[in-house]
């Protein structure tokens, strides 16, 4: 019996048709995937706001230091999160590099924080979309995602310069649902993402009414970020100036290290405006 078999024309339109297909597709499942991913950053925020509320409200109004190494004149660690730890509890060097600074030194660091009682799963930590950032020390992936601004309460000692620039209490928040308290970071030290996040105030600058940008802000979410809010919930933020894009991209892909303060151009300045009005301390 003769059996009838595809010819090589046949054959080379079904590889044409299924290369057309997933021409197709693809687009379609990585924007699946960063959705996904989005979503989970969205939850992760959510969570960590929530946390750090509670810690709050269990503590008669006082906030949470945005420093990790954040111990107050009685001698209390108030830390959001602290400083990795090896298998052995030693804390680890900001620059490490032998032996590296793992994940799971990250999480030690992480449970030794005092926001871990209230959101004891190390993973909610870390934004899934979150996989570029390499140590500048050790190459090795930073796991933290998330940052603190640095006014609330990065100064714990009555005798520092910014003591008084800064929020001590959740009733110095003014309008607590537009200012963020969790914020994507592009920080490629590990360091638990360097703990705080800042950018130019007029408080560290000396220069009213004027905003820059300063510590690396990530972008991880194609052109947007994700950012949890003092009151508990949490957005994404849709970057609109080029210049925003291009200093995440400096700082991650280039390797540039010095951050400092930038000025964005007057014509692209609707990032850090919307970044100035939800920063938490107002003078």
């Amino acid at each position: 019996m003769k059996t009838k078999a595809f010819t090589l024309i046949e054959l080379l339109v079904v590889i044409a048709i299924i290369a057309i297909l997933m021409a197709i597709l693809m687009p379609a499942l990585r924007l699946a995937k960063q959705q996904a991913a989005t979503g989970v950053c969205l939850a992760n925020t959510k969570n960590l706001a929530l946390g750090w509320y509670m810690y709050m409200t269990d503590n008669d109004g006082r906030i949470m230091s945005s420093e990790d190494n954040a111990v107050e004149q009685n001698g209390r660690f108030v830390g959001w999160i602290g400083v990795p730890r090896d298998s052995q509890g030693n804390l680890l060097s900001i620059s490490q590099t032998n032996p590296a600074v793992t994940d799971d030194d990250e999480k030690r660091g992480i449970k030794a924080g005092v926001l871990y009682p209230y959101v004891r799963n190390p993973d909610v930590y870390h934004c899934p979309a979150d996989n570029m950032r390499k140590s500048i020390y050790d190459t090795t992936g930073v796991f933290v995602t998330y940052s603190v601004p640095m006014c609330l309460y990065g100064a714990v000692r009555s005798s520092h310069a910014r003591y008084n620039t800064q929020i001590k209490r959740f009733d110095e928040i003014t309008r607590p649902a537009t200012r963020y308290v969790f914020v994507e970071t592009a920080e490629t030290r590990n360091w638990n993402s360097s703990h705080h996040f800042v950018i130019g105030a007029p408080e560290y600058t000396g220069i009213p009414d004027e905003w820059g940008w300063w510590g690396p802000m990530a972008v991880n979410h194609g052109d947007s970020s994700v950012l949890g809010f003092c009151d508990g919930h949490s957005e994404v933020r849709k970057w609109r100036d080029r210049f925003t894009i291009e200093r995440v991209d400096k700082l991650i892909r280039q390797g540039v290290t010095v951050y400092g303060i930038e000025y964005p151009p007057d014509n692209q300045k609707l990032d850090i405006t919307y970044m100035a009005e939800g920063w938490p301390y107002r003078h």
